[in-house]
């Protein structure tokens, strides 16, 4: 299954809103960094409920800035 991520950076809280058809939106609490990515697989594996070891980013839109993410 393909997961489509937004990530919005520097929240005043982290949640997660459910758009359909596997798209998300993810609010963080952090600036962007280079270790991004493993905070949003671990904050995608809680809210799924799926082992973090089953989701692997498969891109990054670049006009978007959208993570894509394959979870298995």
């Amino acid at each position: 299954m393909e997961v489509v991520v937004k990530a919005r950076f520097n929240s005043s809280k982290e949640r997660v809103e459910n758009f359909g058809r596997n798209r998300y939106v993810m609010y963080l609490t952090f600036e962007e960094d280079e270790d991004s990515i493993i905070v949003i697989k671990s904050f995608l594996s809680r809210y799924m409920g799926v082992p973090e070891k089953s989701i692997e980013l498969k891109n990054r839109n670049s006009v978007t800035g959208d993570f894509v993410f394959a979870v298995n």
